[in-house]
């Protein structure tokens, strides 16, 4: 194994960290409960729900994601014109808002982008796996 292979963090590691910042995005989600266009609050449940049992890869959930993205933007711009649209884009961790139902939004914004993020470097890194493993031969 050479020295770079060695520097890529393992897939257990990566499926931790999805399983884990999925499970906080079901919980903050729960706490704010933002309306999602066509979809009922039992319906985004049962997504909760398997987020809370580490299933971050439900072929139920796909079409979901980008429902929630949609809501989370739209509540924050509702709260705060533009900053819906502003934190989807941005780090906002260090945001002085003085305002505690925009923070409860904003963090719930940050756990759905890291939520995300993390199930996508766990998509690439198994890509890269399995293309490092064609390659090897």
């Amino acid at each position: 194994m050479t020295r770079d292979q060695e520097a890529l963090p393992d897939l257990e590691f990566l499926a931790l960290q999805a399983i884990q910042s999925g499970r906080a995005l079901a919980k903050n989600w729960r706490e704010i409960l933002p309306k999602v266009d066509g979809m009922t609050h039992a319906k985004i449940g049962e997504t909760l729900i398997r987020l809370d049992e580490g299933e971050v890869f439900s072929i139920h959930d796909e079409h979901i994601w980008p429902k929630m993205k949609k809501a989370l933007v739209k509540d924050l711009n509702e709260h705060r014109d533009g900053y819906g649209s502003y934190a989807l884009e941005t780090d906002t961790s260090y945001d002085d808002l003085w305002d505690r139902e925009l923070e409860k939004k904003r963090w719930l914004m940050e756990c759905w982008k890291a939520f995300m993020s993390a199930r996508q470097m766990l998509i690439d890194r198994r890509r890269a796996a399995q293309i490092a493993a064609f390659f090897a031969g």
